[in-house]
């Protein structure tokens, strides 16, 4: 599985953006001068352009520029960029972290770069982008807002940051800057931005044009107990093409026309119907079984994903889910895998494994597969020594479940010397 995880992503784009400002500095012989330029905390300058406080600060706001725009990409979910990262889930993850790395950058750009003291409608323009783009990033990415805000309130505000970034980017075009200077910086920066811009404009105004949606009707709704509700939907017209272990998007408009959410597709394929299994986190999935009826009609949008055993080649497989996590693996253990597979499903108490009945009856027929439930209130946590393999390194592992057992379990696999591109883990959060 070689896709372009965060350890690539972000070298490359640091090594690429520094590379085209060392050659064109390199090159540079122009006469760009600071003129009254006064910094925030090292007085006026005047003189040439190489000073630190130029270059470090233009090299700071210019990375700010291509790191959203690689973000308006992702957030367009084309499936040729979920390919390269290797599925929607990762993507989103290097997104969020981008998002927060870049304010950082903004910060440093704000204290060091030299501002003319000559007026310029440019100047209040990027204070007002730079306050607004540490608000707007803020309430996105901190724990303690995304826990407080509503989640159909913070998509609004997430969907904001584009107004924040073409401001940003205006600024860049009507102050002076070095960056106007150097040709190969100027087309990578300035070009990047407007794609970035052309992204946003996609995915806020015309996403919904292009990208088709789906209508599915309620046909079950389960309370299957543990705050776990199974719903069944059946196609009004067009089916949802997917494979085993992916996700789509869901809008039931009789909760909410506005509010979509990602759900794991627990049916197969070749199902004639959608069956999705929601655990009740949050204030749109708690008590769901309540809010939704037969005969509603649900909005979806997808597939999505890449957690597939078709992206390992070893010829034997251990599945890891805890509690929820369990959904892809219903789809998958649908499949006709001809290496043998092991199942572990963590839960705290025995009882909690609803879907213990449907993956024992898989086990019975597949000789390859095997399933266990794995209490911890009887066998502890799970950890790397306590799998039943007398190889780690020669199998293939799919992890999906609370980040603490992801962690703990791929650092145990790592100890034993298992390849860490033999290891595919699913994200559960977007925010």
């Amino acid at each position: 599985m070689r896709f372009l995880k965060q350890e690539i992503y972000f070298p490359i784009i640091i090594l690429i953006h520094f590379a085209f400002w060392a050659i064109d500095l390199y090159l540079y012989s122009g006469t760009f001068t600071e003129v009254d330029a006064d910094t925030m905390f090292f007085g006026k300058i005047n003189g040439t352009w190489a000073n630190p406080h130029r270059i470090l600060g233009e090299v700071f706001s210019s990375w700010v520029v291509t790191v959203f725009a690689f973000n308006f990409l992702m957030s367009t979910r084309a499936k040729w960029v979920e390919r390269l990262f290797g599925g929607l889930d990762k993507m989103y993850l290097i997104h969020r972290r981008s998002g927060v790395i870049a304010v950082f950058l903004l910060l440093a750009h704000f204290f060091i770069v030299p501002r003319a003291i000559e007026f310029n409608p440019g100047k209040p323009l990027g204070f007002y982008a730079f306050t607004l783009i540490i608000i707007g990033v803020l309430l996105s990415a901190a724990p303690f807002f995304k826990k407080k805000i509503p989640y159909h309130r913070w998509i609004n505000i997430h969907k904001l940051m584009g107004v924040f970034y073409v401001m940003g980017v205006i600024h860049g075009i009507m102050v002076d800057s070095l960056i106007k200077e150097l040709p190969i910086t100027r087309v990578y920066v300035f070009g990047m931005a407007f794609l970035g811009i052309g992204a946003w404009i996609y995915r806020a105004f015309l996403f919904n044009i292009f990208n088709k949606k789906l209508n599915y009707q309620i046909t079950e709704v389960k309370d299957l107990g543990h705050q776990i509700t199974e719903i069944i939907l059946k196609p009004v017209k067009k089916e949802l093409q997917y494979l085993a272990g992916q996700f789509a998007f869901f809008k039931f408009p009789s909760i909410s026309k506005r509010e979509q959410h990602p759900f794991t597709l627990s049916s197969h394929p070749y199902d004639n119907t959608l069956r999705i299994t929601v655990k009740g986190l949050g204030d749109y999935t708690n008590s769901l079984s309540d809010k939704l009826k037969v005969g509603d009609i649900a909005i979806v949008e997808g597939a999505y994903g890449h957690f597939s055993s078709s992206y390992i080649k070893e010829n034997d497989l251990i599945w890891i889910a805890g509690g929820i996590g369990i959904t892809p693996f219903l789809s998958l253990a649908k499949d006709i895998h001809p290496n043998k597979i092991q199942l572990y499903w963590c839960v705290n108490k025995k009882e909690q494994a609803v879907y213990a009945d449907e993956l024992q009856a898989l086990a019975d027929k597949n000789p390859n597969f095997q399933f266990n439930i794995w209490s911890s209130d009887k066998l502890g946590y799970l950890t790397a020594d306590k799998l039943n393999t007398d190889s780690y390194k020669s199998k293939g592992y799919l992890i999906c479940g609370p980040q603490t057992l992801k962690d703990s379990v791929i650092k145990g696999l790592l100890q034993k010397g298992v390849d860490r591109n033999n290891i595919y883990d699913e994200e559960f959060s977007f925010r």
